[in-house]
């Protein structure tokens, strides 16, 4: 055997490819090119010709201190990655996973590699959703560790499928094995009949022969995955279900190949065919009800069109989707799909929203209507201008939603993880102590590794594996088929709990659509525009004057200039007034927004204020008694109401009419009929809110409550030791949101509200916050009864097998059979979702 190659400078193995040099007449080989260059320095300055010891110079020193070379005395250093470094995430699609111990070891693997943040991998859902530093780790690399533990990884994209040869594959087998199993399941029963009556002494001498040849096939391919599986932990030093499988499968087998060379009768092929047939059959069973759970995304993914038809100044032309951009104009013709989000410039349809909102009834679409991708074009044609690129789309959005909820995991769904992983060594001790006792009291090696064989077949965990997240998957599908996009399965466990729900007022509990109805323009505004204009001031304006031409063009382009630069919806109810009477706005500067008080912007040399009363309070603007005479009445009709000022002085009143949104009554009395208490936040005054709450039946409500505000409501309410969940729509309900215990957002509010929410109400409609508890609920009490169902199975099928009641044959059976049973409870969510 040839000695390995050492390196000249620091004495490590070359490996088989060593960096040479020509050195004093000869070659001299290297580990890298870091010691060669090193050595090369220590030559050129004489250190090597004076004799001195390498290892003791200053530049080695320093060369091993920074790394240049290697140090063979040290372990290879951890890599530590800088908390602010930028962090990518990948979601990957993994087929090969036969159990909850799978989805465990390829997360195991990858928390060791250098540059990952974290890794979650998720049995039920085929997804593995790992977090890494691209600066550390490039991320093919995660995927070719996948790859190297046996199993095959692919990145989710437009796609959104997983391997598609891994079920025909799985029926191939399970076909063959079955074929097989018949086979040797007629041979065996000659044999089976000359225990009681005399067959040909050659057909006892060929039989087991054959039903050796029948079952190798059967064996070393039908069962490979299982096989292969169990190696793969072997190597990993994982004892996992397939690991009990296996030593079931090739105990019987090769047992009954002992037999047969012995010239005996006594074999069970029959046994090790039905295990694996079996087992084939359940896999198959959990193959079907994990796509048939996870078919939500792939439904979304097909709703993306890959192409989109532009529109140029000399014709239509198609482009990728990828190509679009914001404010280029497209063509959507009837029966197609909507490409992109966007605003409708040409030509009248319907659009039905079905699939992403849950509402069955199209939508009408005009000139200034807005359209969402994945929608589909149920009448004329449509010119649209793009207003997102496809990968920031509401789709798109929905999409990732949907993936995060797929690659979160339960409280209940870890712990059950944890007791599977140590109820599978357990289950391997008591078959081995059980094959010693009955070997010892019997004295026969195969009634012993019979027993021990059907322990191990009864008490593998496949529904125990299933039971929580193949009903939590089937859950978010079913909830994203009703138009209730939950990003975080972690939810439906907390919905149980829930004591409190806050219900924000505006866009929420009423409709959002404000319309500036009334006004009134102080008589100080008046003078102080005449008096800009140097003109004569006119008379005060009056309440009623709506239409009042100074009001138009005197105020309205100040109030419409600043309010363009806003999202709330009094903002946009003013800049749509302006629109509507063909005034422009004015030119602002210095836009400031103040968080649940209002907007300020300078217009010409003034600066504007329009907001609510803490507002002009903290502007120091004099409030005149007039506008508070005219706010009071206002908000005492459940008008909402904002001033606006200038110059340090309140010059007029806006009032705004806003409609409760139906079923918003019903929805509080849901929920209390559950006992839960519901209270009702806004940042309109006290005399809106009151009338709104009264209108809902709520007793419990607070006004005038800025974002921060609203979360600290939320927090107290959690330091009482109450549950709380927030529904909320805008940007100033997402720090609530967040802080809650659990967040619902309308899909028709602020996109940083539906990003702090694990909740989503895709169509805004308020009987989905009923369907979401009705759905959560459901999932939860399936949960138990398939823990329920999976504990009893594996513990009275261990009992029945210890006291020798159990053939391994009923034990694949009874195995089957719970799996079916947890699946088959599941499937009731996925169904419920169907109709």
């Amino acid at each position: 055997m040839a000695q390995a190659i050492t390196c000249g400078l620091c004495d490590l193995p070359c490996g088989r490819q060593p960096v040479l040099r020509t050195c004093n007449g000869g070659d001299l080989a290297f580990c890298c090119m870091g010691c060669a260059n090193v050595y090369a320095i220590l030559l050129e300055s004489g250190v090597i010709a004076s004799g001195q010891n390498l290892r003791e110079t200053e530049v080695f020193r320093r060369s091993l201190e920074l790394g240049l070379i290697s140090n063979p005395g040290a372990a290879p250093p951890a890599i530590e990655i800088d908390p602010q470094a930028p962090t990518a995430e990948m979601l990957l699609q993994v087929s090969g996973m036969w159990c909850s111990a799978c989805a465990w070891l390829i997360e195991h693997a990858l928390r060791g590699l250098p540059g990952v943040v974290s890794a979650d991998v998720f049995f039920a859902s085929d997804l593995a959703k790992v977090k890494y530093c691209p600066q550390v780790l490039p991320p093919d690399s995660i995927s070719a560790r996948i790859a190297r533990l046996g199993y095959q990884a692919t990145e989710v994209g437009a796609e959104g499928t997983a391997q598609k040869s891994e079920p025909h594959d799985l029926l191939l087998r399970l076909g063959v094995a079955a074929f097989l199993w018949a086979n040797i399941m007629a041979f065996s029963t000659i044999l089976y009949v000359g225990y009681f009556e005399q067959i040909a002494p050659s057909a006892s001498r060929i039989l087991p022969f054959v039903l050796w040849a029948l079952a190798t096939p059967l064996v070393f391919y039908c069962a490979w995955p299982i096989l292969r599986a169990a190696g793969i932990g072997f190597l990993n030093r994982q004892i996992r279900m397939e690991t009990l499988l296996s030593l079931g499968i090739l105990s019987a087998y090769l047992l009954s190949a002992v037999q047969t060379l012995r010239g005996q009768t006594h074999v069970y092929f029959d046994t090790a065919a039905a295990i694996v047939t079996l087992v084939l059959a359940g896999k198959l069973i959990e193959r079907a009800a994990k796509d048939r759970a996870a078919r939500s995304i792939g439904q979304l993914y097909r709703l993306m069109p890959k192409k989109v038809r532009i529109l140029s100044a000399a014709d239509e032309r198609f482009v990728s989707i990828d190509a679009l951009q914001p404010g280029q104009v497209f063509v959507v013709k009837a029966g197609e799909r909507i490409p992109a989000d966007g605003v409708v410039v040409e030509g009248e349809t319907h659009a039905d929203e079905s699939l992403l909102s849950g509402e069955a009834k199209p939508v009408l679409k005009q000139p200034g209507s807005a359209v969402v991708s994945g929608s589909l074009n149920a009448g004329g044609v449509i010119q649209v201008r793009a207003t997102r690129i496809a990968d920031q789309s509401a789709l798109a959005q929905i999409i990732r939603l949907v993936e995060r909820a797929l690659s979160t995991r339960a409280p209940i769904e870890r712990m059950v993880d944890r007791v599977a992983r140590a109820f599978v060594p357990a289950v391997v001790i008591l078959a081995v102590v059980d094959f010693a006792v009955v070997l010892d009291l019997h004295g026969s090696i195969a009634a012993s590794l019979l027993r021990a064989t059907t322990i191990l077949v009864i008490a593998c965990p496949c529904a125990l594996g299933l039971a929580t997240p193949l009903a939590i998957t089937a859950a978010v599908g079913s909830a994203s088929q009703a138009g209730l996009l939950i990003s975080d399965a972690r939810v439906l466990e907390i919905m149980g709990k829930i004591d409190v729900v806050v219900l924000d007022k505006t866009g929420t509990v009423t409709r959002g659509d404000f319309r500036l109805s009334d006004f009134t323009v102080l008589e100080s505004a008046v003078e102080a525009l005449a008096m800009a204009a140097c003109g004569p001031a006119p008379a005060a304006l009056q309440a009623e004057s709506n239409r009042s031409d100074s009001f138009l063009a005197d105020c309205l382009p100040l109030l419409a200039g600043v309010e363009a630069f806003s999202e709330h919806l009094l903002g946009r109810a003013v800049v749509d007034y302006a629109r509507e009477h063909r005034i422009g706005p004015a030119k602002v500067t210095a836009v400031e927004i103040h968080k649940g008080e209002g907007i300020s912007g300078i217009v010409g040399v003034r600066r504007i204020f329009i907001g609510n009363r803490r507002l002009m309070d903290s502007a120091n603007c004099r409030m005149d008694p007039c506008a508070v005479e005219y706010a009071c009445e206002a908000q005492q009709s459940g008008r909402t109401i904002a001033f606006f000022a200038w110059d340090g002085v309140v010059r007029g009143v806006l009032a705004f009419g806003d409609e409760i949104k139906p079923g918003a009554a019903e929805m509080v009395q849901r929920l209390r009929d559950r006992g839960i208490a519901v209270q009702l936040v806004s940042g309109d005054a006290w005399p809106t809110t009151a009338v709104v709450a009264n209108q809902i039946g709520v007793t419990d409500f607070t006004a005038e409550a800025s974002p921060a505000a609203k979360a600290r409501i939320v927090e107290d309410l959690q330091k009482a030791g109450k549950r709380v969940a927030l529904l909320g729509d805008g940007v100033n309900d997402a720090p609530a949101l967040a802080q809650a215990d659990l967040g619902l957002a309308l899909g028709t509010g602020a996109d940083i509200a539906m990003s702090a929410a694990p909740i989503v109400l895709m169509s805004g409609s308020l009987s989905k916050v009923e369907d979401a508890f009705l759905i959560a609920a459901k999932t939860r009490r399936i949960v138990r009864q398939n823990l329920f169902w999976a504990f009893f199975y594996n513990t009275a099928g261990i009992a029945l097998a210890l006291t020798g009641v159990l053939t391994p044959i009923f034990a694949a059976a009874a195995m089957l059979l719970s799996s079916a049973s947890v699946v088959a409870n599941s499937m009731r969510l996925a169904r419920q979702a169907e109709r």
